[in-house]
């Protein structure tokens, strides 16, 4: 039988200039790829808190059609600037308000959606921002994201109409959203804007 002499590689370790570039090179993909993976999840985070949002719009215009009464979404800002909203329920007749709330005249229907404040939310951004409708820019009060009337509440009625309402969302950096109500179909719309652009665009969730 014939004995193979086995060789043995030398082990080849790496000098202090190789690891040297490579933290370099891994510190400079890095720098490049942050903003990146940042701007996705703030992205991510305003499309999430949109559908979450335009669910509980749909949630509450179906409840209105199949329970034959005026079903509302109801806003409120919470202590630490963010916001909260609800599905409440006419029980008298005269429509969802906050009296009656208070009372239980009118009562929640189902959970609180929390919209806190933190990579995306209830908000408008600093500066000039386009008026959705087009007519020039947004005015008003910057620091109220919710257009719905009076005590922003959102009212779905049985007959297929709804409170002319604009809702605002933003990432607090460079992007909003918009979940618009139009009052003579109670459907809601979606539009998109990035700081910019000159107009806002529509968009699906």
């Amino acid at each position: 039988m014939a004995v193979r002499a086995v060789t043995r590689q030398p082990m080849r370790g790496h000098t202090l200039i190789e690891v040297v570039v490579l933290v370099m090179l891994l510190g400079a993909l890095l720098t490049f790829c942050l903003p990146g993976l940042a701007a996705l999840q703030r992205a991510a985070a305003l499309r999430a808190a949109t559908q979450r949002l335009h669910g509980l719009m749909v949630r509450c215009r179906a409840l209105a059609l199949l329970r034959g009464r005026a079903s509302s979404l109801v806003f409120e800002q919470t202590a630490g600037s963010g916001w909260r909203c609800f599905i409440a329920e006419d029980g008298d007749g005269d429509g969802v308000r906050r009296d009656d709330l208070d009372r239980g005249r009118d009562r929640i229907l189902g959970e609180v959606l929390q919209l806190e404040n933190g990579t995306a939310g209830l908000g408008i951004l600093d500066g000039r921002v386009p008026d959705p409708a087009g007519r020039g820019w947004l005015d008003g009060n910057p620091d109220d994201p919710v257009r719905a009337g009076r005590g922003d509440i959102i009212t779905f009625t049985p007959s297929s109409t709804a409170t002319p309402s604009s809702v605002y969302l933003t990432d607090y950096h460079s992007r909003m959203r918009v979940l618009r109500v139009y009052g003579g179909t109670a459907r809601v719309y979606q539009l998109t804007w990035s700081r910019g652009w000159s107009s806002w665009r529509r968009s699906g969730l």
